[in-house]
């Protein structure tokens, strides 16, 4: 609550700052015809003879505009920039008994001559709008000494950030990022905007992009893709960017790390290192993305988790993904290059190493008519993860229309895990019914090698297009899993030490091909195939432990078993496009899809699998509303189709079923995006879920000594939808921003429990709203709330289950005071709370982290941090969550109370002197 009271009472002193104010307003026409008016034109307001910027406005759409909060007795000079117009200056005194000046209709006369226009340079309108772009004044948005690109455009109008470093500008995606009109490290527009400094940027313009209106004539306008090009006041040629940071702290904690980009001309290389055992990834997954090169060369998997660790095609880059405390290190290089035909290189490696331990505390309440039980687990876990990552990738444009693409990857993968797992199982009079102690042993190599080829082929009739990709791939994965599992269920004790050898091998042979046809002014035609061909092959052998040799060389025939699946796969599409109206399309047409595999097993029949399957789909596109309903066949993952039960823990045992049929889904699509330029409003709502028929459920049973087998089987009836929407609003000025945002979130998805061969449909419905708000005052102080309320609710037809539900709500508060000069103070504050009392947890978590830093030298390049995590020592993480007739409670350990001292150095070279003792880094 005194957060709440806090937010409101800074929002509504931000209000009483403008309160006594007055205001300007105005219509622009065309001198020569008086009915034309002057949309999108820039109104810049300065003081009397001051020459810095105080506010600016752009006019309507019906060229009209008004400009508040205008101190009284102040004399304000207004300038008014029209595209193709000349230049128009007016004085305006507000006074206090007429605060609302209304300058009636202002007359701009056309430019007559074609020569550049003279602008006074402390008069720099901050925006101007021509016919096709809309250009920034850079200097017209103040920036901190240390800002970069990235901070700069969070302050220009109509231009917002996402979370994952995507940038729309007025609603629209922004597809691509130059300098000074060419291609910057690749194309990837985050190494700009994450990385020059916005001090030596001069104009940010930003226009429609003409290659995705050249693919596709019939884009409407809100959907058109954004390129931003920024100008620098100098060009550059050659220069360096990045950091070194290192730090420690107490029991021994420590974190050191190097990120380096070296360019000249076209060709960029870089190089990172890191280390740490404080429980953090080394860099930013932006970082990594950007100055790493994973986005240029390819990402297959991804992994995030809530305290920021990740890991990109398996490379951990710090941070436990599931809980525990980690240990990492890693180092790569990346290298791009543009030849001079044109052709961009660009290749990388990556070594990641994790240590990480892991303790995690489980507790299971299972609804079962009269006889519910309970499962509390205690899992110990030592993980140690090895990983290389190789890529390249080449683009080159065949000729004006043409371009193709080679990119290939190779992933190693080695792993080496002990896990130590503890199982207590009790019946429901929460007396015990059996428990086990299960000790494993992984070792684990895993390969995946990938190529893909495109070729995109523009014709030079508008519309018309072929696509062209070829991808192989084969991933090989090795494990050696070693157990040690002693079962008690209290009448008899059973002891397990065996290995299993499991080899899995896939081959993918995929080809696409997708053809545009433009048959008239409103109708197009579009055709689409792609062929696979799949080899694949699960070989499982199981040994006992020889007690005369300690060797593993008792064979064990029941769980002894090769599956080996091939065949080919197609997937065939065809549609129509038809142009109804300006705003209005409507794209029907078909799916035809067919799947012949043989599955052959070295111990029982080979089962074959032909299926054919054809369906509708739709496209439906009005204005800003999006409507899609498209099917999808899919057959059943060849693990699931193993014989082999997998009995590495005695308590849970998993069966496969060679018997499984494919899968058929039906999935719908409604987006509503919208952005308002003139408000600088944006909302959304969306709208999906899916209608799936022989989806695999599993069906489980309990024996008597309440020990766990389940299988794989096909169900029809699964249903799946999920929701969101959002609104939020920018206030912008010079040096106040505040952005206000609301919206909400739901699931609801059908499926069935089957246990002890009792059925009922299960339907799990969760959701909640969600509010933020966001404050930075000149970049002097700034401050963000977030609130979020969920609930969870499961029903089931049949009595035998009982329903479940709980509630949760969480909280985020941030604040950043930059005072005095030279000094940062920030603190974050993270609350979670549930009512869900699984085995009488604590249901509320507060996390508090705080830190101090210290700049120095000139831009900020030298940072001191001194910093405190998780002050109030919550040595671990909680998850609650509904699934199938159990709620499950998780707790899993964390690095607690710790504080770090970490000296930061970023890097800066663009064009300057080189040589002498005040470079660091030549190029």
């Amino acid at each position: 609550m005194k957060k709440i009271l806090l937010s409101l009472l800074i929002m509504l002193s931000y209000q009483l700052s403008f309160a006594q104010k007055g205001s300007v307003t105005g219509k622009l026409l065309d001198s020569a015809n008086n009915k034309t008016t002057l949309n999108f034109a820039t109104i810049s307001v300065f003081k009397g003879t001051d020459t810095v910027l105080h506010t600016y406005k752009l006019s309507d759409d019906k060229g009209v505009f008004k400009i508040n909060n205008l101190e009284i007795g102040i004399k304000y000079r207004l300038v008014v920039n029209a595209w193709m117009y000349n230049i128009h200056r007016q004085e305006v005194i507000i006074q206090a008994t007429q605060p609302n000046v209304n300058l009636g209709s202002i007359f701009l006369s056309e430019k007559t001559n074609t020569l550049n226009e003279v602008v006074i340079q402390s008069e720099r309108p901050p925006i101007i709008v021509r016919k096709d772009t809309i250009e920034f004044n850079a200097e017209s948005f103040k920036t901190l000494p240390s800002a970069v690109v990235e901070d700069l455009l969070k302050k220009l109008p109509g231009v917002s950030l996402e979370t994952d470093g995507s940038i729309l500008v007025n609603g629209k995606a922004v597809s691509k990022i130059l300098v000074d009109g060419k291609e910057f490290f690749g194309g990837d527009q985050q190494i700009a905007t994450k990385n020059l400094p916005a001090n030596i940027i001069d104009k940010v313009q930003v226009s429609d992009d003409p290659e995705a209106k050249r693919r596709d004539p019939d884009l409407v306008a809100a959907n058109v893709p954004q390129i931003i090009n920024l100008k620098l006041k100098k060009s550059i040629k050659s220069g360096a960017f990045g950091k070194l940071y290192g730090g420690g702290g107490p029991r021994e904690l420590f974190e050191v790390g190097g990120i380096m980009n070296f360019f000249r001309d076209t060709t960029q290389v870089s190089i990172l290192g890191y280390s740490n055992n404080a429980n953090k990834p080394g860099f930013s997954i932006g970082d990594v993305m950007r100055i790493g090169g994973f986005s240029r060369s390819g990402v297959n998997s991804t992994m995030v988790n809530s305290d920021g660790g990740f890991s990109l095609n398996g490379i951990s880059f710090g941070g436990a993904m599931n809980g525990g405390v980690q240990t990492s290190s890693g180092a790569g290089a990346n290298f791009n290059t543009i030849t001079k035909k044109g052709i961009k290189i660009n290749g990388k490696y990556f070594l990641g190493y994790a240590k990480t331990l892991i303790e995690q505390l489980t507790d299971i309440e299972q609804t079962r008519g009269d006889n519910p039980f309970y499962i509390n687990t205690n899992s110990l876990q030592n993980n140690r993860n090895y990983s290389h990552n190789f890529g390249g990738r080449i683009e080159a444009k065949l000729d004006s229309l043409t371009k193709l693409t080679i990119e290939p990857n190779v992933s190693i993968g080695l792993a080496r895990n002990a896990v130590d797992l503890k199982t207590t199982t009790l019946n429901s009079n929460r007396e015990l019914a059996n428990n086990a102690d299960n000790l494993s042993r992984t070792k684990g190599n895993n390969v995946d090698y990938n190529i893909s080829t495109s070729l995109w082929k523009d014709f030079k009739k508008a519309g018309r297009s072929l696509n062209l990709t070829l991808n192989l791939s084969q991933k090989n994965n090795l494990s050696d899993n070693f157990i040690l599992d002693n079962f008690n269920d209290l009448t008899s004790n059973t002891v397990r030490d065996q290995w299993r050898d499991n080899d899995i091998s896939n081959f993918n042979a995929n080809i696409n091909a997708n053809y545009s046809e433009p048959i008239s002014k409103s109708l197009s035609l579009n055709i689409a195939t792609s062929a696979n061909y799949i080899d694949n092959e699960n070989a499982l052998a199981t040994f006992l432990r020889n007690p005369s040799n300690q060797a593993y060389d008792i064979a064990i025939p029941d769980f002894t078993e090769t599956v080996m699946q091939t065949g080919f796969k197609t997937n065939n599409r065809a549609s129509l496009r038809w142009k109804v109206t300006k705003d209005l399309n409507i794209q029907p047409g078909f799916v035809f899809n067919t799947i012949d595999l043989e599955n052959k097993f070295t111990k029982q029949e080979n089962i074959e699998q032909h299926f054919n399957f054809f369906a509708p789909q739709l496209i439906i596109k009005y204005k800003n509303l999006n409507f899609s309903y498209s099917p999808s066949f899919r057959e059943a993952d060849v693990r699931y189709l193993q014989t082999v039960p997998n009995n590495t823990n005695s308590t849970f045992i998993q069966n496969g079923n060679p018997n499984l049929r494919p899968s058929r889904t039906h999935q719908v699509n409604l987006n509503v995006y919208k952005y308002d330029t003139k408000r600088t409003l944006n909302y959304n709502i969306y709208l999906g879920g899916s209608v799936q028929n022989d989806g695999v459920i599993m069906a489980r049973e309990v024996d008597a000594n309440l020990r766990q087998i389940s299988t794989p089987v096909n169900q029809d009836g699964i249903w799946q939808f999920h929701s969101n929407g959002n609104i939020s609003k920018d206030f912008k000025s010079a040096k106040r921003q505040i952005t206000l945002s609301a919206g909400y979130w739901g699931n609801y998805n059908k499926s069935y429990v089957i246990v002890d061969n009792v059925m009922s449909d299960s339907r799990l419905i969760n959701g909640g709203p969600r509010l933020g708000a966001r404050i930075n005052l000149n970049d002097k102080f700034e401050f963000g709330e977030t609130y979020s309320f969920g609930f969870n609710k499961s029903f089931y037809e049949n009595d035998f289950y009982t329903n479940l539900n709980y509630y949760n709500h969480g909280s985020d508060t941030e604040m950043i005071i930059r005072f005095p000069k030279k000094v940062v103070w920030e603190t974050n504050y993270r609350l979670q709370h549930n009512t869900q009392t699984v085995n009488g947890q604590n249901n509320t978590i507060s996390f508090w982290n705080a830190a101090v830093t210290f700049l120095f030298m000139k831009n900020d390049r030298l940072q001191l941090k001194c910093g405190v995590n998780d002050i109030l020592n919550t040595t671990n993480r909680r998850y609650v969550y509904l699934s199938e007739n159990s709620v499950r409670d998780l707790r899993i350990n964390n690095i607690g109370r710790h504080g770090l001292f970490t000296l930061t150095y970023n890097i800066q070279n663009f064009g300057g002197k080189v040589g002498g003792k005040d470079t660091m880094f030549r190029f």
